[in-house]
Parts: C-alpha cells; sequence; structure tokens
C-alpha cells in the first residue's frame, strides 16, 4: 500500500502558491512508497487565497490530470506537520481509491440514494467527508440528515471559517452554501477518532427540568447550586443570590478560559465519576441566574440528558489527542493495516489559543502516529459521525493493508 502524495505552501500569490504546493506533489511522483496517481483531490485554503478558488481549481485540474476535487476555505489551513494560521496558504492531497469507491456531492449533485451499490458490490454510500457553510439554515438537523444517507452514519469534517464573504466551498467546481464533500463507499477504509479540548469540573449529572436554553435542575437540584458545587465554591457563599458576590466567590484559575457545559443523551450510557468527552457535546454556559438558581446554556438540552460541567484544559486536551492517536494506532494494528492519508479538523477555538503556539496539534499528531500525508483546516464547528461539535478536533484515515 502507498501513500496518497500531497503537497502545502504559503505565498501572497495564488498561483504561485498553488504550484510551490504542487511542485511538492510532483517531486513524489515515482518515489517508492508513494502512489503514483490519485482520482480524488482534496484542497483547503486559507482566506487569502479563497478569492481565487475558481482558478486554483481550474489550474489544479489542469495540472493532475484529476476532474473531482473536494475542500473548502479555512481561518487555518493544516498539513503534515504544519498550520498556516491565516497566511495566503493551501493544502492538497491526492487520493488513490477505487474508481467507483467515491463520489462528490453538493446541492446540484445529490449522493447516491441509500442502499445503491457499486459495480462491485459495495455500499455506494458507506461514510462521507462534509464540509458546511455556517450560514445555512437548520445545519444540525441537515448534518443529521446526511448520516443517515450513509449506511455507517459516519461522517467527518466541518463548518468552513475564514474572514472572507461567500466563504467558498470545492466539489468538483466552486460554489457556496449548504452541504458539500464525498461520499465514500465500504471499499474504502476509513477510521476516525474526536477529540475535545475541555476538562470536566466534577461528575455528570441528569437535567431533571429545563425549558429552551435555560436548566433548572440537575439531578433533582437548582443547577446553579450544582454548578457551585462541582466550582468547589464555599458552602455558606452558594445559596446567595447576590450576582456580584457571586462571581466574586468562582475560583479565578478554573474558570479563566470559560465555562462550558458537556451534554449527552439520556439513551446514552453513563460515563462515570470522571467522564471523558469523546462522545460529548460541548456548548457555552451563557450565563447564571442568582435568584432562580439556574443556568443558561448555548443549547436546546432535554430532560433526562446527561450534563457536565467543564472548563478548557490545554494538558487535557493535548491528554486526550494522544488518546485519540493511541486507539487509532492500535486499532490499524490489530487490523493488519497501515495509513495512506489523512484529514484534521480541528476547531478555531483551539490552535495557538489553547495550546499556546503554532501547529501544536498537527505536532502532536505526527509523534504519535508518524509522518503521514495530511491535509485539513480549522472549522467554525467540527462535524463527526451525525452530530455538530464544538472545540474538538476530528482525525479521520484513510487506511490500507500493511505491507509485508
Amino acid at each position: 500500500m502507498t501513500w496518497f502524495r500531497h503537497g502545502h505552501a504559503t505565498h501572497p500569490d495564488w498561483r504561485m502558491a498553488t504550484e510551490l504546493a504542487l511542485a511538492q506533489v510532483d517531486g513524489r511522483r515515482g518515489t517508492p512508497g508513494w502512489s503514483p496517481g490519485g482520482n480524488l483531490g482534496l484542497v483547503y485554503l486559507t482566506a487569502g487565497l479563497a478569492p481565487h478558488a475558481t482558478e486554483i481549481v481550474d489550474l489544479l485540474v489542469q495540472r493532475t490530470g484529476i476532474e473531482h476535487w473536494a475542500g473548502t476555505c479555512g481561518h487555518t489551513v493544516v498539513a503534515t506537520g504544519v498550520e498556516y494560521d491565516e497566511e495566503p496558504a493551501i493544502a492538497l492531497m491526492l487520493c488513490d481509491l477505487p474508481d467507483d469507491g467515491f463520489q462528490v456531492f453538493s446541492g446540484a449533485t445529490p449522493p447516491p440514494p441509500a442502499g445503491a451499490r457499486t459495480r462491485g458490490g459495495a455500499v455506494a454510500a458507506q461514510s462521507a467527508l462534509v464540509h458546511a457553510d455556517p450560514g445555512t439554515p437548520d445545519l444540525a438537523e441537515l448534518v443529521e440528515d446526511m448520516a443517515v444517507k450513509v449506511g455507517s452514519g459516519l461522517l467527518f469534517g466541518g463548518i468552513s471559517s475564514g474572514r472572507v464573504m461567500p466563504l467558498p466551498q470545492v466539489a468538483d467546481r466552486v460554489l457556496s452554501g449548504g452541504l458539500s464533500g464525498v461520499v465514500f463507499s465500504s471499499d474504502v477504509d476509513l477510521r476516525m477518532r474526536v477529540t475535545q479540548g475541555c476538562s470536566p469540573l466534577a461528575g455528570e449529572h441528569v437535567i431533571s427540568a429545563c425549558s429552551s436554553n435555560l436548566i433548572r435542575t440537575l439531578d433533582g437540584r437548582p443547577a446553579l447550586d450544582v454548578l457551585l458545587a462541582d466550582l468547589g465554591v464555599d458552602e455558606e457563599v452558594r445559596t446567595t443570590r447576590d450576582g456580584a458576590a457571586l462571581m466574586r466567590a468562582l475560583p479565578a484559575e478554573r474558570v479563566r478560559a470559560g465555562l462550558f457545559v458537556g451534554l449527552s443523551g439520556g439513551d446514552e450510557p453513563s460515563r462515570g465519576a470522571r467522564p471523558g468527552f469523546g462522545d460529548y457535546l460541548v456548548r457555552n454556559l451563557v450565563g447564571i441566574d442568582p435568584h432562580n438558581r439556574l443556568v443558561a446554556v448555548a443549547a436546546l438540552p432535554q430532560e433526562g440528558d446527561r450534563a457536565v460541567f467543564c472548563t478548557r484544559d490545554a494538558r487535557a486536551a493535548r491528554a486526550d489527542l494522544v488518546r485519540a492517536c493511541t486507539e487509532l494506532r492500535e486499532e490499524l494494528e490489530t487490523d493488519g493495516l497501515e495509513i495512506r492519508g489523512g484529514v484534521y479538523v480541528s476547531c478555531v477555538a483551539r490552535g495557538r489559543s489553547l495550546f499556546g503556539a503554532a501547529g501544536a496539534e498537527v505536532g502532536l499528531v505526527q509523534a504519535q502516529l508518524g509522518e503521514f500525508p495530511l491535509v485539513g483546516f480549522f472549522a467554525n464547528g467540527e462535524i463527526a459521525q451525525h452530530r455538530l461539535y464544538g472545540y474538538t478536533g476530528v482525525l479521520t484515515l484513510f487506511a490500507g493493508p500493511r505491507e509485508a
């Protein structure tokens, strides 16, 4: 099995940036261990190059001979071991897949219907790479609907980001709005993990009463009382209805990076006293009501959902990314597979602002899994399985049989 050829570059001139990335791709042609061909291209651009997306895609098609391309714009573009943070940059990868192993989709070109088979008998729509426009109405519902259309329910990708309008998506041509991406057949072996950047304050709770975005009670107790207890606020202060006094009592070192709540469905298994964050939807805690003892969150929770209060934490984020990579490495080793290429989508709130330095995430991935072809972007929201996440990283690997 061979690696997918890839390239990345930064330059203020769109043509020069693209040519520099293509030179890396061309330089790997004929080199042992690298795929000589490719039939699907992935391309990610920062906002500095986004106005020239159409010219870039035309040049990529002309130079590579590959007709099918997918990608989008990101606040930051990532590649193997490097992040381009708001620089005019491009990252591209040529995927060498079965000819009927994928189909590019968009609003104008729907994915294969449920139950469809390829000529070789594989499930035509088994998984999908999905890019989305942040202004799309009912985006969460559209993502859930897309997940139903793929056999495994496995989606990965993210919401376009960057200071440019409109935010371009690439789906064989440049477009904007809605969803686009690539549907993969069951002949394409994909392995994915979600990593979070939060640390739980304490154990999880059951939402026993809520309305709209207000959590009224947790485990039958006033939600604000539970939050203050999880934060370790002195018991004699917890019952005050003086908002200023409560704010002064909050432990500054624990809330400096913000307060959040992780939510999961009530039908999902409990994660115990010190839960991890692989399956939680993390949303901002946006307010407290000292008089009515409730908390407001940037979500619409349901009674019976599980909730855990948390803070952003670089150490926890590093540990969880190591966990995700370790699980993927062990899974591939057990199944006799190796990495051909990968896509990493991270949240715009992670990166330098969370880890303290650019390139920390992709550097950690490389340290854990070795050097391999990787492209991706920083998103306004991350897509994994059937959900829209926040504050997460989504790492997806194309796998193939290990060489003897």
